[in-house]
């Protein structure tokens, strides 16, 4: 495979994972309760916070977090802004990083995450890729 196709099967990977926080993470800001994706009940159970009443602003503020995140990946990619693009792999990186080393306290809550790290190894494969080539 040449560098241009590797380029745009990056692209392409930045463009679908980054899209597809946006199911997750858009649906938090409107209906935080409302699972969509496998295993999410079980994880449910690990992130509600006690306090009822600020539970639908943590909520709103992590969905929209993840959304903005995935708008400036997505614009990195199409400008070939290739300094948001280092930034943004450092941000894909420390996330995917901090993921691994953390999950196995969901795992003890039986709140599986795998879905998400997976999502996070491509991006971060495909975004580092588009940043440092």
């Amino acid at each position: 495979m040449d560098a241009e196709m590797l380029t745009r099967v990056a692209a392409c990977v930045v463009y679908a994972t980054a899209g597809f926080i946006f199911l997750p993470a858009g649906r938090d800001i409107v209906s935080y309760r409302t699972n969509i994706l496998p295993g999410e009940k079980d994880m449910r159970k690990a992130m509600n916070m006690t306090s009822v009443k600020v539970r639908p602003f943590f909520w709103g503020v992590w969905g929209l977090n993840h959304c903005m995140m995935s708008v400036l990946k997505i614009y990195a990619v199409h400008a070939a802004d290739l300094t948001l693009l280092k930034i943004l792999s450092a941000q894909t990186v420390l996330c995917l990083a901090y993921l691994v080393l953390n999950g196995k306290k969901c795992a003890e809550v039986k709140a599986d995450l795998s879905g998400f790290r997976n999502v996070f190894i491509l991006e971060a494969l495909a975004i580092c890729y588009l940043a440092h080539a």
